[in-house]
């Protein structure tokens, strides 16, 4: 088994930007968490491999990309990775190495509309439509995924449009600023 997770109480800015309910979620526990070896059954996996039938395609003797097994959770490895390529790249071209940047501050997600979500779902608390709630700002003309997550979860939209140059209206942009702007995707 591994170690025993402690709790901890959030902090810097994003603790302070969040909904309050947001940071007092527990986090999912799953088989992985307990153990970090073996088949977990529970967790349906396949005990026996993925199969080759009906091709027989795969060399049943050989299951080095382990299909059967659910992968991490965490995305650890791909985080180690992607932090030691970049932290990699500032330091050869004659970075500050404190700016490397560690495995926790970085997210993997399945493709910006994901990413979009989970940010408007953190910080924005939904109410739009019975007249309470938070707001994203957006610059159109831009992604369409914006608005279609603040609608989804009754987050207001305000908006300012890009100039003729697809440049940002800086002062436009700060003069719609409201205390229901919760974030702005530029």
């Amino acid at each position: 088994m591994s170690e025993e997770k402690k709790e901890s109480t959030p902090t810097g800015r994003a603790a302070l930007l969040a909904r309050p309910n947001v940071l007092t979620l527990q986090p999912y526990r799953c088989a992985r968490d307990d153990y970090d070896s073996g088949i977990l059954l529970d967790a349906n996996e396949n005990a026996l491999g993925p199969t080759s039938l009906p091709t027989n395609s795969l060399d049943p003797y050989d299951n080095g990309m382990e299909l059967e097994r659910y992968p991490d959770p965490y995305q650890r490895r791909v985080k180690q990775l992607l932090c030691d390529y970049r932290n990699g790249k500032t330091a050869s071209a004659g970075g500050n190495v404190n700016n490397n940047i560690a495995p926790e501050n970085v997210f993997c997600g399945v493709g910006s509309d994901e990413a979009i979500d989970l940010l408007i779902r953190i910080f924005c608390a939904p109410g739009h439509t019975s007249g309470v709630g938070e707001a994203i700002m957006i610059t159109p003309p831009t992604y369409g995924m914006y608005k279609v997550c603040a609608n989804v979860n009754d987050v207001g939209i305000q908006s300012v449009p890009l100039t003729a140059d697809f440049d940002l209206q800086i002062p436009e942009i700060l003069a719609a600023v409201t205390p229901q702007t919760k974030l702005l995707f530029i």
